[in-house]
C-alpha cells in the first residue's frame, strides 16, 4: 500500500507498477489518497478552498509556486507531463537582488532567468489530480487500485495498526468504520508530524520507531498573500511580471501573478463572455520572508498585509502603499500562514528515504533528498526501488531480509539550508 497524494507517492506508485509490468511480478497496489498539500489550487471567486476549479477561472496556487528540475529523472517526467497536456514550461521567472539595487526598485532590477519555470496547466491541484487519474487508468490491468479519500472522505484512511500474528499491515478510516488490507508493505508519502503521529500512534511498537523519527523534520514558516489587481493591468512593471524570487529583502522572498501562467494565455472565453485574455485581471501571490513570518505570526493582519502589499509596491511597481492602492485598487483575497512552508533538514546520506525493514514500512518525502517538488520525486522512486528489491529477495529466498535494518537505525537529521537556494526552496535555475 502506498499513502500519499504528492509527488513522492505518485512517484512511488508509477515506479512500482512500471516494474510490474515490465517483470511480470505477482504484486498488487494499493494507493490512497486524499487532499493534495503541493498541488493546491484555491479558486479566486470564492474563498473556500474546496471551491472546484473551472476551465478558465482565475486562481491561486497555494502551495507550489512553480517547478525547477534539478535531477534527470525528474527532468523526464516533466517532459512526461508535458507530453499529457498536464504541465508547461514556460513560465518566466526572474530574480531581484535588493541588496545590489536597493529597496526603491523599479522592474529594471529584476533580472529574468535563462530558464523558465514548469507550471502545471489549470493550476498545481488540478495537475496533480490529472496526474493521479492518468496513472490509475494506465496500471489498471497491472493490479493497481486507487482509493480516494477526497472528496470521499468514507474511504480516507487515517491511521495504521499490524498483526502481529500475521505479519501484516491494516489501514484503517476515521473510527476505524472500514478496513483495508491486509499488506505486507506500507509506503507512506507524506511528512509533517501532525499527519504523520495521528496515522502511525495506533501502530505501537511496529511503528513507533518510524513515527519517533519523522518528529524529528522541521520546517520554516511563511506568510502568502493572495492580491487581486482590480485596475493597472497595461502599467509596463506588471506587463513584464510573472515570477520573482527576491533576494536579501526583510518581507518578501517571492512575486508571481498566477494570470500570467502559460495554460491561461491559450485559454478562450466562452461566447459573449466579458472576460477576455486582455483584461484578465493579475492576480498576485506574494510569499513572505521565512523570518518575517517568524517574527510576526502573531502579529495583527492588516499590519502584516500593509507590510507585504507596501513592499510589492516598493520593489515591483515603484510606489507608494497609497499609490498602490489608488492606481492598481488591490483587493485581498486571502492571507495564509504556513506552519510547514519549506522543510529545513534532511536525512543524512545518499539513501533517499526511509525503510524500517523489521516491519517492511518505508516512507518518502522532499525531506529525505531535497527541499523540492525534484527532491519529493526522488525520494518516491527510491522507497519504491528499495521495496521492490525486499520483496524480489523475499520471492527467491523464500524470507525477508533483514539485514539492511541498520539502514534505517542509523538515519540522522542533518541541516539543509546549505543546500536550499532560497527560503521557499531548492531551484536548479537560481
Amino acid at each position: 500500500a502506498v499513502v500519499g497524494s504528492g509527488v513522492a507517492a505518485l512517484m512511488a506508485v508509477r515506479t512500482m507498477c512500471t516494474s510490474i509490468k515490465e517483470t511480470g511480478q505477482p504484486i498488487k497496489v494499493t494507493w490512497f489518497t486524499a487532499r493534495r498539500k503541493m498541488g493546491a489550487t484555491q479558486s479566486a471567486l470564492s474563498k473556500s478552498p474546496t471551491v472546484k476549479l473551472k476551465a478558465g477561472d482565475p486562481y491561486f496556487d497555494y502551495g507550489c509556486q512553480y517547478m525547477s528540475p534539478v535531477s534527470e529523472l525528474f527532468e523526464r517526467e516533466l517532459e512526461r507531463w508535458k507530453e499529457l497536456g498536464l504541465a508547461s514550461d514556460q513560465f518566466d521567472v526572474s530574480v531581484l537582488d535588493t541588496q545590489k539595487t536597493g529597496d526603491n526598485t523599479a522592474n529594471t532590477g529584476m533580472n529574468k532567468l535563462s530558464t523558465a519555470g514548469w507550471v502545471g496547466n489549470g493550476g498545481m491541484g488540478p495537475m496533480l489530480e490529472a496526474l493521479t487519474f492518468q496513472t490509475r487508468d494506465e496500471f489498471a490491468d497491472c493490479g493497481l487500485e486507487h482509493v480516494s479519500g477526497y472528496p470521499e472522505v468514507q474511504q480516507q484512511v487515517v491511521s495504521i495498526h499490524r498483526d502481529e500474528n500475521k505479519k501484516k499491515w491494516l489501514l484503517n478510516t476515521e473510527k476505524k468504520t472500514r478496513q483495508f488490507g491486509p499488506y505486507d508493505y506500507v509506503i507512506g508519502g507524506f511528512s509533517h508530524p501532525k499527519r504523520t503521529d495521528p496515522f502511525l500512534k495506533d501502530g505501537g511498537e511496529a511503528t513507533k520507531p518510524m513515527m519517533n523519527f519523522l518528529q524529528g523534520v522541521k520546517y520554516n514558516q511563511f506568510f502568502a498573500l493572495q492580491v487581486v489587481l482590480e485596475k493597472g493591468l497595461e502599467d509596463e512593471s506588471i506587463k513584464s511580471l510573472s515570477a520573482c524570487h527576491v533576494l536579501n529583502h526583510d518581507v518578501l522572498s517571492f512575486v508571481a501573478d498566477n494570470s500570467r501562467k502559460p495554460h491561461q494565455k491559450k485559454y478562450t472565453p466562452k461566447k459573449n463572455s466579458s472576460v477576455t485574455n486582455k483584461n484578465k485581471k493579475p492576480h498576485i501571490t506574494l510569499i513572505s520572508t521565512a523570518q518575517f513570518a517568524k517574527k510576526n505570526q502573531k502579529c495583527n493582519r492588516k499590519i502584516i498585509q500593509d507590510k507585504m502589499l507596501g513592499s510589492f509596491g516598493n520593489l515591483i511597481l515603484k510606489k507608494s502603499l497609497k499609490s498602490l492602492r489608488t492606481e492598481f485598487q488591490p483587493k485581498i483575497h486571502r492571507l495564509n500562514y504556513w506552519q510547514d512552508g519549506r522543510c529545513v533538514n534532511t536525512i543524512d546520506g545518499d539513501k533517499g528515504c526511509l525503510f524500517d525493514s523489521s516491519v517492511n514500512l518505508g516512507w518518502c518525502g522532499d525531506f529525505c533528498v531535497d527541499p523540492s517538488v525534484d527532491g519529493a520525486a526522488q525520494s518516491g522512486v527510491s522507497v519504491a526501488k528499495f521495496c521492490l528489491e525486499k520483496i524480489e529477495y523475499s520471492m527467491l529466498n523464500g524470507a525477508t531480509k533483514n539485514d539492511d535494518q541498520e539502514r534505517f537505525t542509523k538515519s540522522k537529521w542533518i541541516e539543509s539550508n546549505n543546500i536550499a537556494t532560497v527560503d521557499i526552496g531548492k531551484f536548479s535555475h537560481l
